[in-house]
């Protein structure tokens, strides 16, 4: 074969080869994280396939085993749309600049009560009414929390700990623990196995609901106010006609797609009254974390747990 022939049929080689990687659809990552046995891949596969739909490029989902390795994944930039919890943003943003924006965040309607909080309880057993009495008691008593990451279970309790002269529980607490889900944090109290614990509110209600006589056996010393739910992140990188086009999908999906936003929200027990998104930004996180008293001290000591 003559050196031309041969240089000819070595260019079409390249082209052939090369031209897929030229004509790949450009695809997004829908990403959140895993509670519990829940990976709600389910819960956003619906989102993803509208947005799919809406924008005419493929959208692939992902569920990361936590919020430490959901953070992880953000900061790696393997996400393209985020569904974070109110914490794990705060732990994002106080890491440094952050190369996402919140865009929107659920809703819940006027006048709903008890949606997200937290309760703090203890055994009914216990000589402690009020935040007083554990402030004066607290190294007599043993404290449980959710898991690091958790807002109503780990945050907001900490801070309210904070404002009452319990900047430390690791410190100031007998022993501190972590239940890993709401639901045991409730149990845990009920068996003896600690005498205080801190969890998002609604696994109280729900219980004396079923049992009212577990008022014999665990009262609230505290409860929060509402919590904000956690923002929908989209990458800054992408371009800013698509990202115009994610939000008017997100602020729309409760009259264009309502099933859509059903499957989104039954994934998150303190979503599950929420009716649509709304607009949202960075400055109304930064706000809350004020409100409640939350020093950037306190978010830092959680945030060494990104690798």
């Amino acid at each position: 074969m003559s050196p031309v022939l041969l240089r000819i049929r070595l260019i079409v080689l390249i082209q052939w080869f090369a031209f897929p990687a030229f004509c790949q659809t450009p695809k997004l990552t829908l990403a959140t994280y895993t509670y519990a046995d829940n990976n709600r891949l389910g819960n956003i596969q619906p989102l993803a396939d509208v947005l799919s739909q809406k924008l005419g490029m493929p959208v692939q989902t992902r569920s990361y085993e936590n919020v430490a390795g959901f953070i992880a994944g953000i900061e790696a930039g393997e996400v393209d749309l985020a569904l974070i919890s109110t914490f794990g943003y705060l732990l994002l943003i106080n890491r440094g600049a952050s190369p996402y924006t919140p865009v929107a965040a659920l809703q819940v309607p006027p006048g709903v009560r008890d949606n997200y909080k937290t309760a703090l309880i203890a055994h009914a057993s216990l000589p402690v009414n009020r935040m007083a009495d554990l402030t004066k008691q607290a190294a007599q008593y043993r404290m449980t929390f959710v898991s690091e990451t958790s807002t109503s279970g780990n945050l907001i309790p900490r801070a309210y700990l904070y404002a009452n002269g319990l900047p430390e529980p690791e410190r100031q607490f007998k022993a501190v623990a972590f239940s890993k889900t709401h639901a045991n944090g409730l149990t845990q109290v009920l068996e003896r196995k600690t005498d205080l614990a801190a969890f998002g509110s609604e696994e109280y209600h729900k219980a004396v609901r079923k049992d009212s006589t577990l008022k014999n056996r665990i009262k609230m010393v505290w409860e929060s106010e509402e919590i904000p739910l956690g923002p929908v992140l989209l990458k800054n990188t992408l371009d800013v006609s698509l990202q115009k086009k994610i939000t008017d999908v997100l602020l729309a999906l409760h009259t264009e797609n309502h099933a859509v936003l059903v499957a989104l929200r039954s994934g998150w027990s303190e979503a599950r009254q929420a009716e649509k998104f709304r607009p949202i930004d960075r400055a109304f996180y930064q706000s809350y974390q004020q409100r409640i008293g939350a020093p950037k001290t306190l978010i830092e000591q959680f945030a060494n747990l990104i690798r």
